[in-house]
């Protein structure tokens, strides 16, 4: 499941990166060329598999240990493939690229986006780039060590709530 929560948390990364002034005189060939060399189709394009081995995972979670008749595992895969299908269809870039053009011309300045096309166009906003997946991952993997013993201690309290009913 934390595998999930990533995939998202690199989504909105994406979609949220650095938020700026609340103007709107950029150009949506400006926010075009931003999601360019921003990588943000790439970065999609890499999250997808990432959703979809997520999904994988939870199906196995919720099946360990059981035994599963064909026929049931058959209906499984499919439910499966048929979230994935939907997935791919709702995050494709072309439902996506819209959206991100219409946040980052609400959110940054003409003045803001020509900065950041500067910034990630250069070699240093490139090499943020390379990172940032190996930035999230360590992101994560530190809140994940913050919130694991709180998620232990709720389902403790759960577990103790339910026990005395």
């Amino acid at each position: 499941m934390s595998s999930m929560f990533r995939c998202f948390a690199l989504l909105a990364a994406l979609v949220l990166a650095p938020v700026a002034a609340n103007a709107q005189d950029g150009t949506p060939a400006q926010a075009d060329r931003l999601m360019e060399v921003m990588r943000a189709r790439e970065t999609v394009d890499a999250i997808l598999p990432q959703i979809q081995m997520s999904q994988q995972q939870m199906l196995a979670q919720l099946t360990a240990g059981q035994e599963i008749e064909d026929a049931e595992r058959a209906r499984l895969t499919e439910v499966l493939q048929t979230s994935n299908a939907r997935i791919v269809e709702a995050l494709s870039w072309e439902r996506l690229a819209p959206i991100y053009r219409d946040i980052y011309l609400k959110t940054f300045t003409a003045e803001d986006m020509d900065a950041m096309i500067g910034f990630y166009s250069s070699e240093a906003g490139q090499k943020l780039l390379d990172r940032l997946p190996q930035l999230m991952q360590h992101t994560m993997e530190a809140v994940q060590t913050l919130v694991m013993p709180m998620l232990q201690q709720m389902e403790q309290d759960i577990r103790e709530t339910t026990a005395a009913e």
